[in-house]
């Protein structure tokens, strides 16, 4: 506690030195022929889909609207990289106008400083709330219900599966963890490496210690934990472990050290049965899907579940944040330009929009885009959030990092619970 209100306290200084006029990134005009310039530094694929809209609806806003004012992007698409230079940038005092953030413990401390725009009332004020699904919203609020951050894209996680290697061995998709759990040892007991995952990203590890307590209890779990009130070495934090450490027997050899990419491979080229990743990767499934070697399911349930079978990983992403003291009446308009258009034109490039919208006609999309836009019209209130967007960067970095060592079998659990426990003392205390 003593180190959150230390931090609070720092950025208070900060905004009070951005109020003084020191902070602004905004390149103001000093006469009429100068261009005023928005600056947004994000943390996206360079060249994919959401980068390429937000060029076009930027290039079209200016030409139609946008006189003597322009939006210069800078990108950093590594994610570690990023937030360093973020967090470097708003310590000196040069917070950009608009930023990629999630709606994390640091976003907290930016929101208490008063660095940033209030997005729910936002939208409210502008009457545009209701134009977004409301769990793209719900994924950008804080545990209080309050929001900051504006989501751009929406997404469901599930596993893929070989269909052909489920049949060979007569398996079918799992409904309860016990049943996976079965459909993995008998994978494994024919010599199939039953899952890939990619270790080196450390996130998609941390997903299957997740599912667990998320099926016991919502979120309570993790917030919990969060706030010191919850243990990791609880009835359900232990058995969330063991299910880690289960489940890791179950991975590809080598996974810690396996990316991305080479995770997927794995699962396309048949090297191994399963593989969790979310809808973006609709792209990369699709041939395999049309030929009717794949096919996916959503997150396994248990007996007494407090969370429903159509109730999984469900996320908008990391999402836009703005400087409260440069959201200027241009900068709000642009905005709302982008809200307005932003819908149709993602999901024209076949992606699925946080926004609603009609697909527009001239797209021609697959059966598997089809089926899964139809699945997340069907999604129920509850959804499983990432626990990196929860936990504070130190314990969050232990428990990755240590999940590696427990899924490997090279941790105990009680070593493990231990680990993570005395990192949330020390960042509650």
């Amino acid at each position: 506690m003593k180190k959150r209100m230390m931090s609070i306290l720092l950025l208070a200084t900060m905004v009070t030195g951005l109020i003084a006029g020191c902070g602004s990134t905004k390149k103001e005009a000093k006469n009429d022929d100068d261009v005023v310039t928005v600056t947004w530094m994000t943390s996206r694929p360079v060249d994919g889909e959401i980068d390429q809209v937000m060029h076009e609806i930027a290039d079209q806003y200016s030409k139609e609207k946008g006189g003597k004012w322009k939006i210069e992007f800078e990108t950093t698409a590594d994610r570690p990289s990023y937030l360093q230079k973020l967090k470097t940038l708003i310590a000196g005092g040069n917070m950009p106008d608009i930023i990629d953030i999630d709606a994390d413990p640091y976003c907290q401390e930016l929101v208490d400083a008063g660095m940033l725009v209030d997005v729910k009332q936002f939208l409210k004020d502008n009457d545009r709330y209701d134009d977004f699904y409301p769990i793209a919203l719900k994924y950008q609020e804080f545990t209080d219900g309050s929001m900051y951050t504006l989501p751009l894209e929406y997404h469901v996680e599930m596993t893929w599966y070989n269909k052909e290697i489920f049949e060979q061995y007569n398996l079918t998709p799992p409904t309860t963890m016990d049943e996976w759990l079965n459909v993995c040892k008998t994978l494994k007991d024919n010599g199939i490496t039953p899952i890939s995952v990619d270790g080196v990203d450390r996130w998609p590890v941390q997903r299957y210690l997740a599912m667990l307590p998320f099926r016991e209890t919502g979120n309570d779990f993790i917030i919990n934990l969060r706030d010191g009130k919850e243990k990791m070495d609880s009835e359900t934090g232990r058995e969330a472990a063991e299910f880690m450490k289960e489940m890791g027997q179950y991975f590809n050899d080598g996974f810690a050290a396996t990316d991305y990419a080479t995770a997927q491979s794995m699962f396309l080229d048949g090297k191994s049965a399963m593989y969790y990743i979310g809808d973006w990767e609709i792209g990369a499934m699709q041939d395999a899907y049309k030929q009717g070697k794949i096919d996916y399911f959503y997150l396994p349930t248990i007996e007494g579940a407090k969370t429903q079978p159509n109730e999984f990983c469900i996320n908008s992403g990391i999402g836009m944040a703005f400087n409260a003291e440069t959201f200027d009446e241009k900068t709000k308009d642009f905005i709302l330009y982008v809200i307005d258009n932003y819908g149709k034109l993602y999901a024209g490039k076949q992606q699925m929009s946080p926004i609603k919208t009609d697909l527009p006609d001239d797209v021609e999309y697959s059966d598997l885009y089809l089926k899964i836009q139809e699945d997340m019209q069907s999604t129920g209130e509850n959804f499983l959030k990432p626990w990196d967007t929860y936990l504070d960067s130190n314990t969050n970095t232990v428990m990755q990092d240590n999940l590696l060592l427990l899924a490997s079998g090279d941790l105990s659990v009680d070593d493990f619970c231990k680990l993570v426990d005395d990192s949330i003392a020390e960042y509650t205390k």
